[in-house]
């Protein structure tokens, strides 16, 4: 159960917007091993060294969106693992 100390994702995601680099530094604590571990998951044995490369880069574009992020019927968890998933994707693709 969440308290008024600590908030949810989607509040944080529009600190974060707002400027908030610890609103940041809270949701990725929050959600950076079950990412991780999706991640891994998703690449398989076979690309699994790139693994941190879709990690990072999956992070950066949480950054590089905060702006224009809206939940738009979707949790933050929801929307982080979707990034992941087709960064994930595009990588396997490229890779054969």
């Amino acid at each position: 159960m969440t308290d008024d100390r600590d908030p949810d994702d989607d509040t944080l995601m529009r600190a974060f917007a707002q400027g908030d680099a610890r609103a940041f530094e809270r949701l990725y604590e929050r959600h950076q091993a079950a990412l991780y571990r999706f991640v891994r998951r998703v690449l398989g044995r076979e690309a699994a060294t790139q693994a941190d490369e879709v990690f990072q880069d999956t992070w950066l574009r949480v950054v590089g969106a905060r702006e224009r992020w809206s939940p738009q019927g979707a949790v933050f968890r929801t929307w982080l693992f979707t990034l992941a998933h087709h960064r994930a994707i595009d990588l396997l693709r490229k890779s054969g």
